[in-house]
């Protein structure tokens, strides 16, 4: 997956979602997978509790054995784990287990509204991986041509802070209306051009240098293929073929399709908002998940389709495809919002939604750029899962899927692969927003609890 737009995407990423670590605990991360005999486990580390360990939340000082906290433990709760390594392999004993209260944080970010939930005097939007209600009480804000919130609706970028209710609704409680205005990209040599940090802009215009490829390039100038007997595409330094399989390339584009927003497909040909996606199944190995150069191209390595179990499994990364482009525009906006106005708008919307991010670039390129590549795939990782759910896929298959893609080998035993980070953070959102049943339709019905 293409980072180099990460510093313009930084403006506008939720806070908490990266890993943390608290001092003086063994492991700290999302629950994975639970044991029937007691235990569960952290990061590939397999957690042992017993009648001695006690529970608290995070933030307490208080713990104790008969804590109700024991029973909400489950898979994709946050957790941190003291206690001693024993054995080989080593397994953890548990002193204390302490739960982050992920229900009390606050959420902040910027979306588009990719589909109004419930209308009405308080209604419900979904944006950024979130439904988002509006109530009463939201301070509301509206930029350009938008004056009132019957303005708002698909299209329309919220940039929101608020507090998740106990059926995983985020109630808003600052809500800025902006309109779409995304600026179009150049494509140089098969190259996009958009914002960048210092060290992707060098990366970037060292290739641009290179000789170019000898063969010739089977892809128009706008992504789509040529009818070539054997169609290739120029990524990432080398070719990598497109099998003329019709089948499964028929698969990669219904599944893909489907993913894409209504919105999205509502738009008129030519809109400067419309995103024309395209999918592809390409022969590319080294690569463990999907490819995103062109706007709208999503490529996936045939390799991996044929380790994935099921359509709704192809949907999650498939879907990530469609997130990292809902992204890029995103980080156009804030560029397009920049030049507009300056960089007042641009500014309010980064110091709002990330406090301190400019002064965060002190602490060096290199911790900056990993942990906004962190935020990215977090929020590519629940856009995904909405828009899975959205199609009628099973969103719960997404985090199994990006394990079966993780290792470079697959196992004899697949149950003794481990879940990467990006599908730790899908289960907690899976955990606090879908909850057993899944959200309702209007974020009222769900049946998730604390």
């Amino acid at each position: 997956m293409l980072l180099s737009v990460a510093c313009g995407m930084a403006l506008f990423f939720p806070q908490g979602g990266a890993a943390q670590q608290l001092r003086g605990f063994a492991v700290g991360g999302y629950v994975t997978n639970l044991h029937p005999a007691g235990g569960f486990d952290v990061n590939g580390e397999q957690v042992v509790v017993g009648h001695a360990t006690t529970f608290g939340l995070a933030g307490d000082t208080q713990a104790a054995t008969d804590s109700p906290l024991r029973d909400a433990v489950r898979v994709g709760t946050y957790v941190f784990v003291s206690g001693e390594f024993h054995g080989k392999p080593k397994i953890l004993t548990a002193e204390t287990v302490r739960l982050r209260d992920d229900w009390d944080w606050k959420l902040a970010g910027m979306g588009v509204i990719d589909r109004v939930i419930c209308e009405g005097p308080e209604p419900v939007f979904q944006a950024d991986g979130y439904r988002i209600r509006i109530t009463a009480a939201t301070k509301m804000a509206f930029r350009g041509s938008l004056k009132t919130l019957a303005d708002a609706g698909t299209n329309i970028w919220l940039r929101y802070e608020g507090v998740r209710d106990k059926n995983g609704v985020l109630v808003a409680t600052e809500a800025e209306f902006i309109p779409a205005k995304p600026a179009k990209v150049k494509a140089i040599a098969g190259i996009e051009k958009f914002e960048m940090g210092p060290r992707a802009a060098n990366a970037e215009q060292r290739k641009l240098q290179q000789p170019a490829p000898a063969e010739p390039i089977y892809l128009n100038a706008d992504g789509s293929l040529n009818q070539d007997a054997e169609a290739r595409l120029y990524q990432f330094g080398g070719w990598q073929r497109i099998p003329m399989d019709p089948p499964l390339q028929a698969r990669v584009r219904r599944v893909g399709m489907s993913l894409v927003p209504a919105y999205q497909k509502q738009l008129p040909a030519g809109h400067p908002s419309r995103i024309d996606f395209r999918f592809y199944a390409v022969d590319a190995a080294k690569f463990h998940a999907d490819v995103c150069s062109f706007e709208g191209l999503v490529l996936i390595p045939m390799q991996m389709v044929e380790r994935l179990k099921s359509d709704d499994q192809l949907a999650a990364i498939l879907a990530d495809g469609v997130a990292y482009n809902l992204q890029r525009q995103g980080a156009r906006l804030i560029g397009d919002s920049r030049a507009i106005n300056g960089a007042q708008l641009a500014s309010g919307i980064a110091g709002a939604v990330v406090p301190g991010f400019f002064a965060v670039t002190a602490l060096g390129a290199a911790a900056a750029e990993a942990r906004i590549e962190i935020q990215m795939e977090e929020q590519r990782g629940r856009v995904a899962l909405a828009l899975m759910a959205d199609a009628g896929y099973d969103p719960r298959q997404a985090p199994e899927a990006w394990r079966l893609l993780a290792p470079r080998t697959l196992p004899a035993d697949l149950s003794s692969l481990k879940y990467p980070n990006r599908s730790g953070y899908q289960l907690g959102i899976l955990n606090l927003q879908y909850g057993q049943a899944g959200a309702g339709e209007d974020g009222r019905a769900a049946t998730t609890s604390r």
